[in-house]
Protein backbone atom coordinates (compact mmCIF):
# COMPACT_ATOMS: atom_id res chain seq x y z
CA UNK A 1 0.00 0.00 0.00
CA UNK A 2 1.21 3.48 -0.71
CA UNK A 3 2.24 5.73 2.16
CA UNK A 4 -0.16 8.39 3.43
CA UNK A 5 1.12 11.96 3.27
CA UNK A 6 0.70 14.59 6.01
CA UNK A 7 -2.59 15.62 4.47
CA UNK A 8 -3.99 12.13 4.02
CA UNK A 9 -3.26 11.90 0.29
CA UNK A 10 -1.99 8.66 -1.14
CA UNK A 11 -0.36 7.99 -4.46
CA UNK A 12 -2.58 5.34 -6.09
CA UNK A 13 -0.92 2.04 -6.85
CA UNK A 14 -3.10 -0.82 -8.03
CA UNK A 15 -2.51 -4.13 -6.27
CA UNK A 16 -4.05 -6.18 -9.06
CA UNK A 17 -4.28 -6.09 -12.81
CA UNK A 18 -7.51 -4.13 -12.50
CA UNK A 19 -7.12 -0.43 -13.25
CA UNK A 20 -7.83 2.18 -10.60
CA UNK A 21 -9.86 5.20 -11.70
CA UNK A 22 -8.01 8.51 -11.90
CA UNK A 23 -11.00 10.77 -12.52
CA UNK A 24 -12.44 12.96 -9.77
CA UNK A 25 -14.25 10.67 -7.28
CA UNK A 26 -18.04 10.77 -7.35
CA UNK A 27 -18.36 10.30 -3.57
CA UNK A 28 -16.22 10.29 -0.43
CA UNK A 29 -16.62 6.54 -0.28
CA UNK A 30 -15.05 6.20 -3.73
CA UNK A 31 -12.37 8.73 -2.80
CA UNK A 32 -11.39 6.59 0.19
CA UNK A 33 -10.80 3.55 -2.03
CA UNK A 34 -8.86 5.52 -4.62
CA UNK A 35 -6.74 7.10 -1.89
CA UNK A 36 -5.62 3.61 -0.88
CA UNK A 37 -4.87 2.79 -4.51
CA UNK A 38 -7.28 -0.15 -4.38
CA UNK A 39 -9.36 -1.68 -7.11
CA UNK A 40 -12.88 -2.80 -6.23
CA UNK A 41 -11.61 -6.39 -6.19
CA UNK A 42 -8.94 -5.51 -3.64
CA UNK A 43 -11.57 -3.75 -1.52
CA UNK A 44 -13.82 -6.81 -1.64
CA UNK A 45 -10.97 -8.96 -0.29
CA UNK A 46 -10.53 -6.54 2.63
CA UNK A 47 -14.28 -6.53 3.31
CA UNK A 48 -14.40 -10.33 3.25
CA UNK A 49 -11.51 -10.65 5.72
CA UNK A 50 -13.03 -8.12 8.08
CA UNK A 51 -16.49 -9.68 7.89
CA UNK A 52 -15.00 -13.10 8.61
CA UNK A 53 -13.16 -11.73 11.67
CA UNK A 54 -16.41 -10.25 12.98
CA UNK A 55 -18.54 -13.25 12.05
CA UNK A 56 -20.76 -11.11 9.81
CA UNK A 57 -22.26 -12.61 6.61
CA UNK A 58 -21.95 -10.51 3.45
CA UNK A 59 -22.84 -10.78 -0.22
CA UNK A 60 -20.96 -12.94 -2.68
CA UNK A 61 -18.31 -11.26 -4.82
CA UNK A 62 -20.35 -10.58 -8.00
CA UNK A 63 -23.28 -9.09 -6.08
CA UNK A 64 -20.98 -7.15 -3.76
CA UNK A 65 -19.12 -5.62 -6.69
CA UNK A 66 -22.42 -4.34 -8.11
CA UNK A 67 -23.39 -2.94 -4.69
CA UNK A 68 -20.04 -1.16 -4.29
CA UNK A 69 -20.49 0.53 -7.66
CA UNK A 70 -23.92 1.74 -6.60
CA UNK A 71 -22.72 2.95 -3.21
CA UNK A 72 -19.72 4.75 -4.70
CA UNK A 73 -21.91 6.57 -7.20
CA UNK A 74 -24.61 7.58 -4.69
CA UNK A 75 -27.32 5.44 -6.19
CA UNK A 76 -27.97 3.80 -2.81
CA UNK A 77 -26.45 4.00 0.67
CA UNK A 78 -24.77 1.02 2.36
CA UNK A 79 -26.64 -0.69 5.18
CA UNK A 80 -25.36 -0.27 8.73
CA UNK A 81 -23.43 -3.56 8.51
CA UNK A 82 -21.51 -2.43 5.44
CA UNK A 83 -21.00 1.06 6.85
CA UNK A 84 -19.34 -0.57 9.85
CA UNK A 85 -17.15 -2.69 7.60
CA UNK A 86 -16.08 0.37 5.60
CA UNK A 87 -15.22 2.24 8.82
CA UNK A 88 -12.98 -0.65 9.89
CA UNK A 89 -11.32 -1.26 6.52
CA UNK A 90 -10.55 2.39 5.81
CA UNK A 91 -10.08 3.40 9.49
CA UNK A 92 -12.22 6.49 8.83
CA UNK A 93 -15.28 8.05 10.41
CA UNK A 94 -18.81 8.27 8.99
CA UNK A 95 -18.21 11.91 8.06
CA UNK A 96 -14.98 11.06 6.22
CA UNK A 97 -16.78 8.34 4.27
CA UNK A 98 -19.80 10.48 3.43
CA UNK A 99 -22.37 8.57 5.50
CA UNK A 100 -25.16 10.57 7.11
CA UNK A 101 -24.57 13.60 4.91
CA UNK A 102 -25.28 16.94 6.63
CA UNK A 103 -28.91 17.99 6.57
CA UNK A 104 -29.90 21.55 5.63
CA UNK A 105 -30.12 23.94 8.56
CA UNK A 106 -32.02 27.19 8.67
CA UNK A 107 -29.92 28.75 11.41
CA UNK A 108 -27.19 30.45 9.39
CA UNK A 109 -23.61 31.23 10.30
CA UNK A 110 -23.99 34.82 11.38
CA UNK A 111 -23.06 37.31 14.09
CA UNK A 112 -26.33 39.23 14.60
CA UNK A 113 -26.18 43.02 14.62
CA UNK A 114 -28.02 43.52 17.93
CA UNK A 115 -28.14 41.60 21.19
CA UNK A 116 -31.88 41.06 20.73
CA UNK A 117 -31.28 39.50 17.30
CA UNK A 118 -28.55 37.41 18.89
CA UNK A 119 -31.05 36.02 21.40
CA UNK A 120 -33.47 35.14 18.61
CA UNK A 121 -30.71 33.47 16.61
CA UNK A 122 -29.35 31.41 19.51
CA UNK A 123 -32.74 30.41 20.92
CA UNK A 124 -33.83 29.21 17.48
CA UNK A 125 -30.75 27.00 17.30
CA UNK A 126 -31.37 25.61 20.78
CA UNK A 127 -35.04 24.92 20.06
CA UNK A 128 -34.31 23.10 16.80
CA UNK A 129 -31.54 21.06 18.40
CA UNK A 130 -33.56 20.23 21.51
CA UNK A 131 -36.45 19.03 19.36
CA UNK A 132 -34.19 16.88 17.19
CA UNK A 133 -34.77 18.95 14.06
CA UNK A 134 -31.02 19.26 13.40
CA UNK A 135 -29.27 15.99 12.66
CA UNK A 136 -26.07 17.60 11.44
CA UNK A 137 -24.87 20.70 9.67
CA UNK A 138 -22.06 21.45 7.26
CA UNK A 139 -18.84 22.95 8.63
CA UNK A 140 -17.78 26.04 6.68
CA UNK A 141 -14.01 26.71 6.87
CA UNK A 142 -14.48 30.45 6.24
CA UNK A 143 -17.52 30.67 8.52
CA UNK A 144 -15.62 31.92 11.57
CA UNK A 145 -14.02 34.90 9.81
CA UNK A 146 -16.90 37.46 9.73
CA UNK A 147 -17.98 36.83 13.36
CA UNK A 148 -14.39 37.13 14.59
CA UNK A 149 -13.96 40.41 12.71
CA UNK A 150 -17.11 41.77 14.32
CA UNK A 151 -15.88 40.57 17.71
CA UNK A 152 -12.59 42.42 17.28
CA UNK A 153 -13.95 45.62 15.73
CA UNK A 154 -17.64 45.89 16.59
CA UNK A 155 -19.03 48.22 19.24
CA UNK A 156 -20.61 46.55 22.23
CA UNK A 157 -24.39 46.96 22.61
CA UNK A 158 -25.16 46.64 26.32
CA UNK A 159 -28.23 44.57 27.24
CA UNK A 160 -31.11 46.09 29.17
CA UNK A 161 -34.84 45.37 29.36
CA UNK A 162 -37.31 47.39 31.43
CA UNK A 163 -40.24 44.99 31.17
CA UNK A 164 -40.69 41.31 31.91
CA UNK A 165 -40.25 38.94 34.81
CA UNK A 166 -37.74 40.12 37.43
CA UNK A 167 -34.58 38.07 37.91
CA UNK A 168 -31.66 38.20 40.30
CA UNK A 169 -28.24 36.66 40.98
CA UNK A 170 -29.70 33.21 41.87
CA UNK A 171 -30.89 32.77 38.27
CA UNK A 172 -27.38 33.44 37.00
CA UNK A 173 -25.73 31.31 39.66
CA UNK A 174 -27.96 28.39 38.65
CA UNK A 175 -26.73 28.61 35.05
CA UNK A 176 -23.11 28.73 36.14
CA UNK A 177 -23.51 25.79 38.53
CA UNK A 178 -25.23 23.75 35.83
CA UNK A 179 -22.41 24.60 33.42
CA UNK A 180 -19.79 23.52 35.94
CA UNK A 181 -21.53 20.22 36.59
CA UNK A 182 -21.96 19.47 32.90
CA UNK A 183 -18.35 20.42 32.19
CA UNK A 184 -17.17 17.86 34.75
CA UNK A 185 -19.33 15.18 33.11
CA UNK A 186 -17.95 16.14 29.69
CA UNK A 187 -14.37 15.76 30.92
CA UNK A 188 -15.07 12.40 32.50
CA UNK A 189 -17.40 10.72 30.02
CA UNK A 190 -17.14 12.62 26.74
CA UNK A 191 -19.29 15.16 24.97
CA UNK A 192 -21.99 12.73 23.91
CA UNK A 193 -22.94 11.77 27.46
CA UNK A 194 -24.67 15.00 28.54
CA UNK A 195 -24.85 17.14 25.40
CA UNK A 196 -28.60 16.72 25.08
CA UNK A 197 -29.07 17.78 28.71
CA UNK A 198 -27.13 21.00 28.12
CA UNK A 199 -29.09 21.80 24.98
CA UNK A 200 -32.42 21.18 26.70
CA UNK A 201 -31.36 23.39 29.63
CA UNK A 202 -30.47 26.19 27.23
CA UNK A 203 -33.81 25.82 25.47
CA UNK A 204 -36.09 25.43 28.47
CA UNK A 205 -34.34 27.47 31.17
CA UNK A 206 -32.00 30.01 29.56
CA UNK A 207 -34.13 31.10 26.60
CA UNK A 208 -36.95 32.52 28.78
CA UNK A 209 -34.44 34.55 30.79
CA UNK A 210 -32.74 36.03 27.73
CA UNK A 211 -35.98 36.62 25.85
CA UNK A 212 -38.45 37.75 28.54
CA UNK A 213 -36.66 38.75 31.76
CA UNK A 214 -36.26 42.27 33.11
CA UNK A 215 -32.68 43.30 33.89
CA UNK A 216 -30.43 46.34 34.09
CA UNK A 217 -27.11 46.57 32.27
CA UNK A 218 -25.07 45.05 35.11
CA UNK A 219 -27.33 42.06 35.65
CA UNK A 220 -27.89 41.66 31.92
CA UNK A 221 -24.15 41.46 31.29
CA UNK A 222 -23.82 38.75 33.93
CA UNK A 223 -26.74 36.83 32.43
CA UNK A 224 -25.28 36.95 28.93
CA UNK A 225 -21.85 35.92 30.21
CA UNK A 226 -23.33 32.87 31.95
CA UNK A 227 -25.38 31.98 28.86
CA UNK A 228 -22.34 32.38 26.63
CA UNK A 229 -20.27 30.03 28.79
CA UNK A 230 -22.95 27.33 28.68
CA UNK A 231 -23.36 27.81 24.93
CA UNK A 232 -19.59 27.43 24.48
CA UNK A 233 -19.77 24.19 26.46
CA UNK A 234 -22.58 22.94 24.21
CA UNK A 235 -20.42 23.79 21.20
CA UNK A 236 -17.42 21.98 22.69
CA UNK A 237 -19.51 18.88 23.44
CA UNK A 238 -20.92 18.97 19.92
CA UNK A 239 -17.40 19.24 18.49
CA UNK A 240 -16.34 16.27 20.63
CA UNK A 241 -19.16 14.17 19.16
CA UNK A 242 -17.99 14.95 15.62
CA UNK A 243 -20.87 17.22 14.49
CA UNK A 244 -18.55 20.00 13.43
CA UNK A 245 -20.96 22.24 11.55
CA UNK A 246 -23.40 22.37 14.44
CA UNK A 247 -20.54 22.96 16.88
CA UNK A 248 -19.42 25.89 14.72
CA UNK A 249 -22.84 27.49 15.07
CA UNK A 250 -22.85 27.11 18.85
CA UNK A 251 -19.40 28.67 19.14
CA UNK A 252 -20.39 31.66 17.01
CA UNK A 253 -23.53 32.23 19.09
CA UNK A 254 -21.43 31.95 22.25
CA UNK A 255 -19.05 34.59 20.91
CA UNK A 256 -21.97 36.92 20.15
CA UNK A 257 -23.29 36.59 23.71
CA UNK A 258 -19.80 37.13 25.19
CA UNK A 259 -19.63 40.32 23.09
CA UNK A 260 -22.97 41.45 24.53
CA UNK A 261 -21.66 40.72 28.03
CA UNK A 262 -18.38 42.53 27.40
CA UNK A 263 -16.58 39.41 28.68
CA UNK A 264 -13.21 39.51 26.95
CA UNK A 265 -11.73 36.58 28.86
CA UNK A 266 -14.59 34.30 27.84
CA UNK A 267 -14.37 35.61 24.29
CA UNK A 268 -10.70 34.60 24.19
CA UNK A 269 -11.61 31.11 25.40
CA UNK A 270 -14.31 30.78 22.71
CA UNK A 271 -11.88 31.92 20.01
CA UNK A 272 -9.40 29.34 21.34
CA UNK A 273 -12.06 26.63 20.99
CA UNK A 274 -12.63 27.71 17.37
CA UNK A 275 -8.88 27.46 16.73
CA UNK A 276 -8.76 24.04 18.37
CA UNK A 277 -11.54 22.76 16.14
CA UNK A 278 -10.01 24.09 12.92
CA UNK A 279 -6.59 22.58 13.57
CA UNK A 280 -8.19 19.27 14.56
CA UNK A 281 -9.92 19.29 11.16
CA UNK A 282 -6.56 19.87 9.43
CA UNK A 283 -7.18 23.58 8.78
CA UNK A 284 -3.96 24.78 10.36
CA UNK A 285 -4.00 28.18 8.68
CA UNK A 286 -7.45 28.97 10.03
CA UNK A 287 -6.37 27.61 13.40
CA UNK A 288 -3.45 30.04 13.48
CA UNK A 289 -5.63 33.04 12.56
CA UNK A 290 -8.15 32.22 15.27
CA UNK A 291 -5.39 31.64 17.82
CA UNK A 292 -3.95 35.08 17.02
CA UNK A 293 -7.39 36.62 17.57
CA UNK A 294 -7.65 34.72 20.86
CA UNK A 295 -4.21 35.96 21.89
CA UNK A 296 -5.05 39.59 21.15
CA UNK A 297 -8.29 39.27 23.11
CA UNK A 298 -6.59 37.50 26.02
CA UNK A 299 -3.94 40.20 26.25
CA UNK A 300 -6.64 42.88 26.41
CA UNK A 301 -8.39 40.87 29.12
CA UNK A 302 -5.13 40.62 31.08
CA UNK A 303 -5.34 36.85 31.65
CA UNK A 304 -1.89 35.30 31.15
CA UNK A 305 -3.17 31.72 31.15
CA UNK A 306 -5.38 32.57 28.18
CA UNK A 307 -2.41 34.24 26.46
CA UNK A 308 -0.48 30.98 26.94
CA UNK A 309 -3.37 28.92 25.60
CA UNK A 310 -3.64 31.09 22.51
CA UNK A 311 0.11 30.83 21.86
CA UNK A 312 0.19 27.04 22.11
CA UNK A 313 -2.82 26.77 19.80
CA UNK A 314 -1.03 29.03 17.34
CA UNK A 315 1.95 26.68 17.58
CA UNK A 316 -0.26 23.67 16.88
CA UNK A 317 -1.69 25.33 13.79
CA UNK A 318 1.82 26.14 12.56
CA UNK A 319 2.93 22.55 13.19
CA UNK A 320 -0.07 21.31 11.24
CA UNK A 321 1.27 23.33 8.30
CA UNK A 322 4.80 22.01 8.80
CA UNK A 323 6.29 25.35 9.93
CA UNK A 324 8.71 24.19 12.64
CA UNK A 325 10.46 27.54 13.17
CA UNK A 326 7.29 29.56 13.79
CA UNK A 327 5.83 26.72 15.84
CA UNK A 328 8.84 26.62 18.13
CA UNK A 329 8.72 30.38 18.67
CA UNK A 330 5.04 30.21 19.64
CA UNK A 331 5.74 27.34 22.06
CA UNK A 332 8.34 29.49 23.77
CA UNK A 333 5.84 32.32 24.16
CA UNK A 334 3.27 29.92 25.59
CA UNK A 335 5.70 28.60 28.19
CA UNK A 336 6.75 32.09 29.27
CA UNK A 337 3.16 33.31 29.53
CA UNK A 338 2.12 30.39 31.72
CA UNK A 339 5.15 30.91 33.97
CA UNK A 340 4.03 34.52 34.52
CA UNK A 341 0.36 33.69 35.15
CA UNK A 342 -1.32 34.47 38.46
CA UNK A 343 -3.72 31.54 38.56
CA UNK A 344 -5.56 32.74 41.67
CA UNK A 345 -7.51 35.30 39.64
CA UNK A 346 -8.27 33.10 36.61
CA UNK A 347 -11.85 32.53 35.42
CA UNK A 348 -13.03 29.04 36.35
CA UNK A 349 -13.37 27.97 32.70
CA UNK A 350 -9.59 28.09 32.17
CA UNK A 351 -8.72 26.03 35.27
CA UNK A 352 -7.96 22.96 33.09
CA UNK A 353 -5.04 24.75 31.44
CA UNK A 354 -2.03 23.67 33.52
CA UNK A 355 1.45 22.24 33.03
CA UNK A 356 0.07 18.84 32.04
CA UNK A 357 -2.24 20.35 29.42
CA UNK A 358 0.57 22.53 28.07
CA UNK A 359 2.83 19.48 27.83
CA UNK A 360 0.15 17.63 25.89
CA UNK A 361 -0.13 20.48 23.39
CA UNK A 362 3.67 20.54 23.03
CA UNK A 363 3.50 16.82 22.31
CA UNK A 364 0.82 17.31 19.66
CA UNK A 365 2.98 19.90 17.92
CA UNK A 366 5.99 17.58 17.78
CA UNK A 367 3.79 14.71 16.61
CA UNK A 368 2.64 16.89 13.70
CA UNK A 369 6.28 17.73 12.94
CA UNK A 370 7.26 14.03 12.93
CA UNK A 371 9.57 14.22 15.95
CA UNK A 372 8.76 11.16 18.07
CA UNK A 373 11.51 11.65 20.67
CA UNK A 374 10.21 15.09 21.65
CA UNK A 375 6.62 13.88 21.40
CA UNK A 376 7.31 11.06 23.88
CA UNK A 377 9.03 13.45 26.28
CA UNK A 378 6.06 15.80 26.50
CA UNK A 379 3.41 13.06 26.31
CA UNK A 380 4.96 11.46 29.40
CA UNK A 381 4.87 14.81 31.20
CA UNK A 382 1.23 15.28 30.26
CA UNK A 383 0.24 12.14 32.17
CA UNK A 384 1.04 13.89 35.47
CA UNK A 385 -2.48 15.27 35.42
CA UNK A 386 -5.72 15.65 37.34
CA UNK A 387 -7.48 12.27 37.26
CA UNK A 388 -10.82 13.99 36.76
CA UNK A 389 -9.91 14.65 33.12
CA UNK A 390 -10.53 11.08 31.97
CA UNK A 391 -10.98 11.94 28.30
CA UNK A 392 -7.82 14.05 28.38
CA UNK A 393 -5.87 11.15 29.88
CA UNK A 394 -7.07 8.93 27.06
CA UNK A 395 -5.88 11.51 24.50
CA UNK A 396 -2.49 11.76 26.19
CA UNK A 397 -2.02 7.99 26.30
CA UNK A 398 -2.92 7.77 22.62
CA UNK A 399 -0.44 10.57 21.90
CA UNK A 400 2.32 8.66 23.70
CA UNK A 401 1.42 5.44 21.89
CA UNK A 402 1.52 7.22 18.53
CA UNK A 403 4.97 8.61 19.36
CA UNK A 404 6.19 5.06 20.06
CA UNK A 405 4.69 3.95 16.74
CA UNK A 406 6.40 6.82 14.90
CA UNK A 407 9.69 5.70 16.45
CA UNK A 408 9.13 2.09 15.37
CA UNK A 409 8.67 0.92 18.95
CA UNK A 410 5.77 -1.34 18.11
CA UNK A 411 5.37 -3.33 21.33
CA UNK A 412 5.46 -0.16 23.44
CA UNK A 413 2.97 1.54 21.13
CA UNK A 414 0.52 -1.35 21.43
CA UNK A 415 0.90 -1.61 25.20
CA UNK A 416 0.20 2.07 25.78
CA UNK A 417 -2.43 2.06 23.05
CA UNK A 418 -4.25 -0.72 24.90
CA UNK A 419 -4.49 1.53 27.96
CA UNK A 420 -5.94 4.31 25.83
CA UNK A 421 -8.40 1.91 24.20
CA UNK A 422 -9.62 0.65 27.58
CA UNK A 423 -10.60 4.23 28.47
CA UNK A 424 -11.94 5.08 25.02
CA UNK A 425 -14.59 2.34 25.02
CA UNK A 426 -16.34 4.02 27.96
CA UNK A 427 -16.31 7.50 26.41
CA UNK A 428 -18.95 9.02 24.17
CA UNK A 429 -16.42 10.96 22.13
CA UNK A 430 -15.80 10.97 18.40
CA UNK A 431 -12.40 12.51 19.06
CA UNK A 432 -11.47 9.53 21.24
CA UNK A 433 -12.26 7.23 18.32
CA UNK A 434 -10.21 9.52 16.07
CA UNK A 435 -7.17 9.24 18.34
CA UNK A 436 -7.37 5.44 18.32
CA UNK A 437 -7.81 5.34 14.55
CA UNK A 438 -4.83 7.65 14.10
CA UNK A 439 -2.73 5.23 16.16
CA UNK A 440 -4.01 2.32 14.06
CA UNK A 441 -2.89 4.11 10.89
CA UNK A 442 0.58 4.62 12.34
CA UNK A 443 0.74 0.91 13.21
CA UNK A 444 -0.55 -0.28 9.84
CA UNK A 445 2.93 -0.63 8.33
CA UNK A 446 3.77 -3.08 11.15
CA UNK A 447 0.61 -5.11 10.61
CA UNK A 448 2.39 -8.47 10.67
CA UNK A 449 3.63 -7.98 14.24
CA UNK A 450 1.66 -10.08 16.77
CA UNK A 451 1.20 -7.10 19.12
CA UNK A 452 -0.27 -5.03 16.30
CA UNK A 453 -2.60 -7.82 15.23
CA UNK A 454 -3.85 -8.22 18.80
CA UNK A 455 -4.35 -4.47 19.24
CA UNK A 456 -6.07 -4.18 15.86
CA UNK A 457 -8.50 -6.98 16.67
CA UNK A 458 -9.39 -5.31 19.99
CA UNK A 459 -9.82 -1.90 18.39
CA UNK A 460 -11.88 -3.36 15.54
CA UNK A 461 -14.40 -4.86 17.94
CA UNK A 462 -14.38 -2.01 20.46
CA UNK A 463 -14.79 1.20 18.48
CA UNK A 464 -15.56 0.42 14.85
Amino acid sequence: MSARSRYGILTPSSESGESVEQAKPATRLQAARLAFGWSQSRLIVALERTAAALGVPIQGRPALKVSISRWENSRTEPSEIYQRLFRIVYKMSDAELGFDAPAPIDTALTFPASWRDGVTHASTLWAEDACGDIVSAAFTPSGFAPPVLRWLLGERDTPQRTRGMPIGPPHIDAIRQMTGSMRAIDNQYGGGYARRSVVRYLHHEVTPLLRDARFDTRLGSQLFSAAAEMTQLAGWMTYDTGNHGLAQRYLIDALRMAHTAGDRALGAEILAAMSHQCTYLGLGGDGVDLALAAGRTAARAGVSALVAEAAVLEAHGQANQGDERTCTAALGRAERALDQADRSADPCFISYFDEAYLSAKFGHCFRELGKPRQTKRFALRSLDMDEGYVRGKMFNLALLATAHAQAGEVDEACAVGAQALTIAVDLQSDRAVGYINNLRRHLASHGSAPAVQHFESRAMLAIS
